[in-house]
């Protein structure tokens, strides 16, 4: 699978195949230069990429594939680092003066800079005078050498008649049976050779993965060019995007961007494009994002300057992309193609003078052909407003047609789409993922099973039901893993807590003395399962099941028989007995060593001391509600866990002073919201979520209290607020 763009850095040229390029050699294009070949392969097959160009272009024994060589430089915080320990400045004042530096890309005059208005870094600098004056010239200079992570180059067979190898354009060298330049891509670029950026792409690898699920077990017998070639119409993948259930779409997933597509509205494969082009931050400084979205949904109508129609008719007279800037100055202005890509080279790179020679020329050829002046100056203001941001086309289309594939699979193979995406997702993704699964489609997550589940999340194409990873389950790593999953295999599957120790233990014949009693060299190898382990696997869940547990309070009764195979008694610090009851207590368990679980947060705040103390001042409300905007303003009651916990500073707009609030991070279950707690509340509330200890100690801790639901405009969502007489509990 691959998606290509061939784009000359900041313009658009297709063609048909690399192959056109290679014979050409040093010859330029009316463009001024050779494009850049970006082909986007499966990550898990890029490798496959790199052996068929060196097979295809290296032939007779000669050498014309390489890999482009990157250079880090030395940047300010290192090379002051450095310098100061030749000038043997002490190791702790170096560090400070460092820390003090956000952008590590300053250069040697913002430090001064910086230092009239900063007393430390001026006294630095008038005690050291001899260490900035050195770093000087050292700042930008190589300091080591390395790898592009994707760009080969193919030289030409012949040149001037001779026959050339890739040594004969520039100096190369060979690490480990690579053949690297010894310059970097940029240099390479002016040399004019043909650079691919063969990029390994994991997301067509997780398409291709789909695509595979639904084959084998929907026998749906399609493929990603099938998809691609479909029309790009389809209504249920442009509903799904509509309501913002964009999870796991390439390019599509961040917040930002859901929210954009949510007013967007899109409804066809324009839409996706535009939108990939639109969504930065210049376009979103600029109006245009605003500007397509209210003419798209009828609120505003598309101005046309004269000649522009032809070019800018799908963006609703927006300018998007750098192919339209190209069209229309050779449509208005009678450029030549060539000239309209380099107008687009120069306006980007900010180049003044060539860019008033042009500019010339544009008005002289939109006047000879009947383009009105005030619109012709119109539409060079426009160039050199949206210039310097445009994006490219092909590559907005590449990017948007496989967000459409991924968007198709996922509107019609949920399950199949989500069972890839959970393997692939990061430990922080997979609460978002399982949220969104439960709106917008049948499939779901289920508990570990100790006869089911393995390595991967495991799915029952028949129910819809995705059991959760063995592998996922705290401490359980993959030689664990495999030595359960094969005794399942080879014997049968598990009747009994008994039954599994037995048979996973049976070449380990030691008796424990608790659940962390530590395994030698001899008994891990024998065995890689421990104690640990299956305590983990028992509050995750794996043995319900087979053990006919009716609810997660019979977890412990699991655990005392897994304790008495292993040789030990469960202890009071191990499961406190006040606590063996609470149902929240083993959903906690469970959610912190395998991730998955559900507690009932209504339950816990019914039976807390807090309810009747906020009764009448607030509402009881779900975290997945209040992202509602009738929610803005409202008081509510909330029981949540509190995930992360930091500590901010802020400058006081009145009075100057540095003031402290603190933002928590709440969930419950699947939905996550943000809780702010401003300076004046933060004072007294702290030693409650403390109590007395470190800040970091009230993470994993549930939170009742009363708060208000405020929108915010940093962030474009609702959170939380405590206000003066918010009531707080900590459980």
């Amino acid at each position: 699978m691959k998606v290509i763009s061939v784009k000359h850095k900041t313009s658009s040229t297709k063609v048909k195949a690399i192959d056109c390029f290679v014979g050409s050699g040093y010859l330029q294009g009316p463009g001024g230069s050779l494009p850049d070949v970006d082909v986007d392969f499966q990550s898990d097959r890029r490798q496959e990429v790199k052996e068929y160009i060196e097979h295809r272009y290296n032939h007779n024994g000669k050498q014309r594939v390489f890999s482009a060589g990157t250079f880090t430089t030395l940047k300010l915080k290192a090379v002051l680092k450095d310098v100061a320990r030749v000038h043997r400045v002490p190791v702790n004042i170096v560090n400070y003066i460092t820390a003090i530096f956000e952008d590590d890309n300053m250069s040697w005059t913002d430090l001064f800079t910086m230092a009239a208005t900063n007393k430390k870094v001026h006294s630095f600098i008038m005690e050291y005078p001899q260490v900035i004056e050195d770093i000087r010239t050292l700042m930008g200079q190589p300091r080591s050498s390395s790898v592009h992570a994707s760009a080969l180059l193919v030289t030409p067979d012949y040149k001037d008649g001779q026959e050339l190898e890739c040594f004969d354009f520039t100096p190369i060298k060979k690490i480990d049976g690579m053949l690297i330049s010894e310059f970097d891509g940029y240099s390479l670029d002016e040399q004019g050779l043909l650079k691919n950026d063969c990029l390994g792409i994991k997301e067509l690898s997780k398409l291709q993965a789909v695509i595979n699920i639904c084959n084998d077990k929907y026998h749906a017998g399609i493929t990603f060019q099938d998809i691609v070639q479909s029309g790009l119409d389809d209504p249920k993948v442009y509903q799904l995007l509509q309501k913002g259930y964009t999870q796991n779409v390439f390019q599509f997933s961040s917040k930002g961007m859901t929210k954009f597509l949510v007013g967007m509205q899109p409804d066809k494969i324009e839409d996706l494009i535009a939108a990939n082009a639109l969504f930065r931050p210049a376009t979103l400084d600029s109006g245009s994002a605003n500007k397509y979205v209210d003419c798209k949904l009828g609120d505003a109508a598309p101005v046309y300057l004269w000649g522009t129609y032809n070019a800018m008719k799908n963006t609703y007279g927006v300018l998007c992309y750098q192919e339209q800037l190209a069209q229309i100055a050779r449509e208005v202005g009678k450029f030549s193609l060539g000239e309209g890509v380099k107008l687009v080279k120069l306006i980007s790179k900010k180049k003044v003078d060539k860019i008033l020679a042009l500019r010339d020329k544009f008005m002289a050829g939109a006047l000879n052909n009947g383009c009105p002046k005030e619109d012709a100056e119109a539409i060079w203001h426009m160039f050199e407003v949206a210039g310097s941001y445009l994006f490219n086309r092909s590559h907005a289309t590449a990017y948007a047609v496989t967000a459409y594939a991924g968007a198709y699979l996922k509107a019609n193979y949920p399950t199949a789409f989500y069972t890839i995406a959970l393997q692939w997702a990061k430990d922080d993704e997979i609460p978002t993922l399982m949220s969104e699964m439960g709106l917008c489609s049948n499939a779901k997550i289920v508990p570990p099973d100790i006869n089911v589940s393995g390595g991967t999340f495991f799915t029952d194409y028949k129910t819809d039901e995705i059991f959760w990873s063995l592998s996922r389950i705290k401490m359980l790593g993959a030689k664990a893993t495999e030595w359960i999953v094969n005794e399942r295999d080879l014997r049968g599957e598990f009747t009994s807590i008994e039954n599994f120790i037995e048979r996973i233990f049976r070449y380990k014949l030691k008796k424990y003395q608790y659940w962390d009693d530590p395994d030698n060299a001899d008994e891990a190898t024998k065995c890689p399962v421990n104690a640990k382990h299956i305590r983990h696997l028992i509050l995750a869940g794996c043995f319900d099941k087979i053990e006919n547990a009716q609810s997660v309070i019979e977890r412990y009764a699991i655990l005392e028989k897994a304790a008495q195979c292993l040789g030990f008694k469960i202890a009071e610090k191990d499961i406190p007995e006040d606590l063996r009851g609470k149902h929240y207590f083993w959903s906690q368990q469970q959610i912190a060593v395998s991730g998955i679980g559900a507690i009932d947060y209504k339950r816990i705040y019914d039976n807390s001391e807090a309810k009747p103390k906020i009764k009448g001042k607030a509402s009881w409300a779900l975290l997945k509600n209040i992202q509602k905007a009738d929610y803005d303003g409202k008081r509510v009651a909330v029981c949540a866990s509190i995930v992360d916990i930091e500590e901010k500073k802020f400058k006081d707009k009145k009075t100057g002073e540095n003031r402290i609030f603190c933002k928590l991070l709440l969930q419950q279950n699947n939905d996550l919201v943000e809780m702010i707690i401003w300076n004046d509340e933060w004072v007294n509330v702290r030693a409650i979520l403390c109590k007395g200890g470190p800040l970091g100690s009230a993470k994993n801790k549930m939170l009742i209290c009363s708060a208000q639901v405020r929108h915010s405009d940093f962030t474009g969502e609702n959170n939380l607020q405590l206000y003066k007489s918010s009531i707080i509990d900590i459980l």
